[in-house]
């Protein structure tokens, strides 16, 4: 009688074992998919970010040509920091360990700057109303334009 019921006894394992291979080359295929989504999500945020503080460092440098009063000396050195700052970001490289410590350094830099222009509250606003920008270039956003015609980049990064 052995014989007769012994394939019925390994038949639950040979599911078990079989739903397993299954469940991990499936788990495999779904975590590539959901990487690359995170992934592009990321470099996005990333991306969308970086390109805000280069585009902002342009503008001020514009208006510094166009008027060299406009910006402070300090501002101007700080500006040339984050130029610095800019061309290093190590954007070719996802995997890079340093960049979210460049993310952060660039971060600091850019309301640092913002600040002593007079123009931080045109890109972060404080919560709960409506506050005044700084005076000179500060004055509405850098451009001259609406304070509120100026998207603050995105927030926290952090994985």
């Amino acid at each position: 009688m052995d014989d007769l019921f012994g394939g019925v006894h390994d038949l639950e394992a040979r599911f078990i074992e079989g739903g397993a291979r299954e469940g991990h080359r499936d788990g495999l295929a779904a975590g590539i998919v959901e990487g690359r989504e995170l992934g592009l999500q990321k470099g996005y945020e990333i991306g969308l970010e970086v390109g805000f503080y280069s585009g902002c460092v342009h503008m001020w440098r514009r208006l510094q040509a166009q008027d060299p009063a406009i910006i402070p000396d300090r501002a101007s050195r700080g500006l040339a920091t984050l130029e610095q700052l800019l061309a290093s970001f190590p954007l070719d490289d996802p995997m890079d360990d340093r960049l979210q410590e460049a993310m952060e350094k660039l971060q600091g830099r850019f309301k640092a700057v913002a600040s002593m222009m007079g123009c931080l509250q045109d890109y972060f606003p404080r919560e709960g109303g409506d506050q005044p920008g700084g005076a000179g270039v500060g004055s509405g956003s850098p451009g001259g334009g609406s304070s509120s015609g100026a998207p603050p980049p995105p927030g926290d990064l952090s994985y």
